[in-house]
C-alpha cells in the first residue's frame, strides 16, 4: 500500500472536478481553501510524509459537495471509490489524514494530527465560512469561528512542536 498515494496533481486534478458541481465562487474558495491547506503542511512538516500531505491537502475537502457537516466521511468514500481502481486503495495514513482531519483528538499518524492544526488554521484565518457569514447570523459565525480557534488551539497545544508550528502558521496567514 505504501504506493497507494495519488499525486499532487492527481489530488488536484479530482478536487477540481468534484468542486464543478459547486457555484464558481463556491469551487474557487474551496480549491483556495486546498491550496492553503497544502502550503500550511508543506511548511510545518519536518519528519512527515510530504507527498502524503500534499494529496491529502486536496481530498480532505471533496466531500463538502454532499455535505458539510459529513464533509470527512463523504471525502474518503468518494476518494475510496475514485482511486481504487488506479491505487488499489488509499494508503491508511492518507485515509487517517482525510477522515480525521476535523474529529477532535482521533487522528493516529503525525501527518492527520499536523492536517487536523493546519486545516483548523487555514480554515479560520482563510475564512472559507465567508460563505457561511452569509447563511448564518453574525452571532452564529462568531461562535463557529470561536470553536475553530479553541480547536487548533488545543491542538497546537497538544502537538510536541506545537508552538513552532503556530509560528510557521502566523507567517503564512498575517
Amino acid at each position: 500500500m505504501e504506493d497507494a498515494i495519488p499525486t499532487s496533481e492527481e489530488a488536484k486534478s479530482f478536487a477540481r472536478s468534484c468542486f464543478k458541481s459547486l457555484s464558481t465562487a463556491d469551487s474557487l474558495i474551496r480549491f483556495r481553501l486546498c491550496e492553503l491547506v497544502e502550503r500550511s503542511v508543506l511548511a510545518a512538516a519536518v519528519d512527515e510524509n510530504t507527498d502524503l500531505l500534499r494529496a491529502a491537502a486536496y481530498l480532505q475537502e471533496v466531500g463538502v459537495v454532499h455535505s458539510s457537516k459529513e464533509k470527512a466521511v463523504y471525502s474518503l468514500q468518494m476518494c475510496q471509490h475514485f482511486f481504487d481502481e488506479s491505487l488499489g486503495g488509499l494508503h491508511p495514513v492518507l485515509e487517517d489524514c482525510i477522515i480525521n482531519h476535523v474529529r477532535s483528538g482521533v487522528a493516529i499518524s503525525p501527518e492527520a494530527r499536523l492536517m487536523q492544526i493546519c486545516h483548523k488554521y487555514a480554515t479560520t484565518h482563510y475564512l472559507d465560512y465567508m460563505l457561511l457569514k452569509q447563511s448564518i447570523s453574525e452571532a452564529g459565525f462568531e461562535r463557529l469561528q470561536m470553536q475553530r480557534i479553541e480547536a487548533y488551539s488545543a491542538y497546537l497545544d497538544a502537538h510536541p512542536r506545537g508552538r513552532k508550528i503556530d509560528e510557521i502558521l502566523y507567517g503564512i496567514f498575517h
